[in-house]
């Protein structure tokens, strides 16, 4: 009797679990061709692009990431790509995440895999492996600190290099 009970109870959730299927309800709102600038009084510093967002609380999602600095004249200092990003409402600080790379105007070229920007300080950082590209020299370390047209390049351990270092 207590093995009948058991399978006929084992049958019904068996059932059970068929009948309820459980689906993701589709997304109501997408936003696609996402565009952010951001402005220190009338100088435009930065300005975000992304395939598409998501905004969750005071973040937003980015994928297929593309940020131009600007320097103070106006001009693009250096252009940074990634697969994915997020961006702090709050701070406008951002985090890019997946095959980032940093290309500035004078071909300095730097990749990464995780780089966040800190609105504060002016300045790219990261605690990975990065490695840069200055002229046919490269270089390369653990951990880094740089302004965002990569003319000040600090590497904060394990660093070494081909060529002579500048």
């Amino acid at each position: 009797m207590k093995l009948q009970i058991i399978l006929l109870a084992l049958l019904c959730i068996i059932n059970c679990e068929r009948d309820e299927k459980f689906e993701i309800p589709p997304v109501k709102e997408k936003v696609i061709a996402f565009t952010l600038s951001h402005t220190q009084g009338s100088i435009l510093t930065w300005k975000l692009k992304g395939e598409r967002a998501i905004e969750r609380g005071d973040t937003i999602i980015i994928y297929k990431v593309e940020i131009n600095f600007f320097g103070d004249d106006g001009e693009i200092t250096s252009i940074l790509t990634a697969d994915s990003g997020y961006v702090l409402n709050k701070t406008n600080d951002l985090k890019a995440l997946g095959n980032i790379q940093v290309e500035s105007m004078d071909s300095t070229i730097l990749w990464t895999d995780e780089l966040n920007w800190i609105e504060k300080e002016q300045k790219i950082i990261t605690q990975e492996i990065v490695k840069y590209k200055k002229g046919d020299k490269l270089y390369r370390g653990k951990g880094m600190e740089a302004d965002p047209d990569l003319k000040h390049i600090i590497i904060k351990e394990k660093f070494y290099g081909e060529g002579e270092f500048e």
